[in-house]
């Protein structure tokens, strides 16, 4: 009696003890899942349809370095959903809200598109391809500006 007693006191502690340890665990790894999700629904959010693509561009401006400029040499036009930019890679190194008539090309494509580019998860040549960018100008001139969307990328990241 005392020994199956004892053996069930001990099989209960035993239990309560790898249950609670479990719980402690698991909480901590909810909590790393917690920050986790919030790290990507800031990134979500930032990538959403509601996004402000002016606020974007401003975080953009710095990166465009004498270097970015040297080696990509053109200027673009981007028409977006709601909005039109310039970026002047080939003399002032500037990213500018309106058109500018003397741009080398003209990348038209939604805001949806502009992200993915910049998010990473297409290309030029891909958007292109799939109809998604229409382009008035030099395609290996837009294919330039594949420096710029990924400088745009790692910016994104480190925002986030």
């Amino acid at each position: 009696g005392i020994n199956a007693e004892y053996g069930k006191q001990w099989y209960q502690r035993r239990v309560r003890g790898n249950v609670k340890l479990f719980i402690e665990k698991m909480s901590f790894v909810g909590r790393i899942l917690v920050s986790r999700a919030g790290q990507f629904h800031q990134i979500v959010r930032c990538f959403s349809s509601g996004m402000d693509i002016p606020a974007m561009m401003e975080k953009f401006k710095p990166m465009i370095t004498d270097k970015m400029v040297h080696d990509t040499g053109v200027s673009a036009n981007l028409k977006l959903t709601d909005s039109e930019w310039t970026l002047d890679l080939r003399d002032d190194g500037t990213i500018k809200s309106g058109a500018d008539e003397s741009a080398d090309i003209t990348l038209d494509m939604n805001n949806e598109t502009f992200l993915q580019l910049i998010d990473g998860s297409t290309t030029t040549a891909a958007a292109y391809m799939s109809g998604q960018l229409k382009l008035e100008g030099n395609i290996m001139q837009a294919m330039k500006l594949s420096g710029l969307f990924k400088s745009m990328q790692s910016a994104i990241k480190e925002a986030s």
